[in-house]
């Protein structure tokens, strides 16, 4: 949520109605009906965060109130309001949605200006200048947008993690045998035509099922890589399978389902022996991706929305459509906003966001894809990022990201491969919450587990991380104060400034000393008013520390005689 710069201190609205009420019932008796019918002026300057750049073109909405304006070319707006309290929502092109600024104060006949309020964009803005660092002594205002907790993604630059070998848990060389994948086309030339493995998943005690469908089959390993059966495949005659995926539920049973002019699903047990199968409606085919939960596959559709199916023997009905993937009591979305922005939601069933958070990356962003939801109720994604220009060779990664139901980054791991190198690359969730990655090239398929660290112990439900840093004529102070009185909140700068400390959601003012002994309230300190939202992390940036005050040197006693 957004607040505006607090410059200018002023007094409670209902106290300075009040005070002006009664001065004018004493002077003049017909003065104050005119004073309160008298409007206000309202003016503010939107700026993108951490730019210099204004922010032309966005409209200013007042909630409650026929009212609107459109920032000018300085990116400055002017609304005319009665007396009152108010709270104005911002959009515009580029803009985070329904930011909002709130506990904004007009009075009757005077003008209110605002000054600079900052605006979070979906993406960097082109050409964006850097804001310098705070003058001493001015109040900062950094805002968030409502339930819109956002997170910029880490690196700069593309730097993908390569697999340790203890990760690889199954290697396996071009050939029908067992424990072997076939393999067609050369991905290392960029063929189009390059084919292999089609999809892996992972059973409830950790088994990989690989969709070999070139071979026509579905092999399986053990947890730790062993291969232990294999079983057939098929739609009848000599049609090879390509498009399909594979998917077990958590009793272990495995459904494959398969594309094509007549699109079917065929159960199996976990050991490959076919309980039943069927034959899908036409509208199967904009499949994009299969799950499995306690008992019924799920398909994931190219609109982002599931349709659960029950296989019988008289064939398939199908549940739904639903708004995401199940995810508890919501359902999750994830997309590509923009070349540098994911957008994961959280929806009710009935379509409405709940939770909306923004992944930035300063590396272009090309995919996007769900790979599940673990057991926590975290939302587990695969964010393509590629770098390189049209007369360059691409260079990427995978980064797979967890987000919490609370819009809190679980964990990331960056992983190989983003190029056409490794044309092959499917991902799937164990029931641990380490995923894993199917790797193909000309040579070999392989299967590598990738861990993404845990929750941090102090990621609490409803609460937001403040970070920042402190100086003074530029440079680091450690060991300052940082401080929350309302929220009962302290903690001390490091070494190099830094800070962090959580607070619930809402909005604060933080309170930033310079080190050393308790001083006087006359103390100058700086001062930054932040809006937290459940889940997010909010950077206040650089913190300037006004100019000190010498300590008062207490008089020598008298010497007793």
């Amino acid at each position: 949520m957004l607040h505006p710069s607090p410059d200018r201190p002023r007094a409670p609205l209902a106290r300075a109605l009040a005070g002006l009420g009664v001065a004018l019932l004493l002077s003049v008796p017909a003065a104050p009906a005119l004073a309160e019918r008298a409007p206000g002026i309202l003016t503010g300057l939107l700026r993108y965060r951490g730019c210099l750049n204004q922010v032309p073109g966005a409209k200013v909405a007042v909630i409650g109130r026929n009212a609107i304006a459109t920032t000018d070319a300085d990116g400055r707006f002017r609304l005319r309001l009665p007396a009152g309290a108010y709270t104005l929502v911002v959009q515009g092109p580029g803009l985070v949605p329904d930011q909002q600024i709130d506990a904004v104060e007009v009075r009757a006949g005077a003008t209110a200006d605002l000054g600079v309020v900052e605006v979070w964009p979906e993406g960097r803005p082109a050409q964006c200048t850097a804001a310098p660092p705070p003058r001493p002594g001015v109040l900062g205002a950094v805002a968030a947008a409502p339930e819109r907790p956002a997170f910029d993604l880490p690196g700069e630059t593309v730097a993908p993690a390569w697999p340790q070998p203890d990760q690889v848990v199954v290697r396996g060389s071009t050939g029908t045998g067992p424990g072997q994948f076939a393999l067609q086309g050369n991905p290392e030339r960029e063929d189009e035509d390059a084919l292999g493995p089609s999809s892996v998943a992972v059973g409830p005690q950790g088994g990989l099922y690989v969709l070999d469908g070139l071979n026509g089959r579905v092999q399986r390993f053990d947890a730790h890589g062993r291969f232990t059966v294999q079983f057939p495949i098929g739609r009848g005659g000599a049609e090879t399978v390509t498009e399909a995926d594979v998917a077990v539920s958590d009793d272990g049973r495995v459904f494959v389902f398969t594309e094509g002019e007549s699109p079917t699903l065929v159960q199996y047990d976990a050991s490959g022996r076919q309980l039943l199968g069927a034959v899908l409606p036409p509208s199967f085919k904009g499949v994009d991706l299969l799950f499995a939960g306690r008992q019924r596959p799920l398909f994931l559709m190219q609109n982002g929305q599931t349709v659960r199916a029950d296989l019988g023997w008289e064939g398939v009905r199908a549940e739904g459509p639903f708004p995401g993937l199940p995810a508890g009591d919501l359902f999750a979305q994830a997309e590509r906003s923009g070349r540098w922005t994911v957008v994961v939601r959280y929806v009710a069933a009935d379509g409405r966001p709940r939770r909306t958070v923004q992944l930035r990356s300063r590396v272009p962003v090309s995919r996007v894809r769900l790979v599940g939801v673990n057991r926590r109720g975290d939302v587990v994604v695969a964010v393509d990022r590629v770098a390189g220009g049209e007369d360059t060779a691409a260079v990427g990664e995978v980064m797979l990201l967890a987000v919490t139901p609370h819009g809190q980054l679980a964990g990331a791991v960056s992983v190989p491969p983003g190029d056409r190198r490794w044309q092959f690359r499917e991902f799937a969730l164990a029931p641990d919450g380490s995923v894993v990655q199917m790797q193909s090239d000309v040579a070999e398929v392989r299967l590598v587990r990738w861990t993404l660290p845990p929750a941090p112990r102090d990621a609490l439900a409803g609460e937001g991380l403040v970070q920042g840093r402190v100086i003074e004529n530029g440079h680091p102070v450690a060991g300052a104060s940082i401080a929350s009185g309302r929220a009962r909140r302290s903690v001390a700068s490091a070494a190099d400034g830094s800070f962090e400390v959580r607070l619930p959601a809402g909005t604060w003012t933080l309170t930033v000393r310079r080190p050393g002994p308790v001083r006087s309230s006359d103390e100058p300190a700086g001062e930054v008013r932040v809006t937290v939202a459940a889940g997010a992390t909010v950077d206040v940036g650089s913190v300037a520390l006004p100019p000190g005050v010498p300590l008062a040197v207490p008089p020598e006693p008298a010497p007793v005689p």
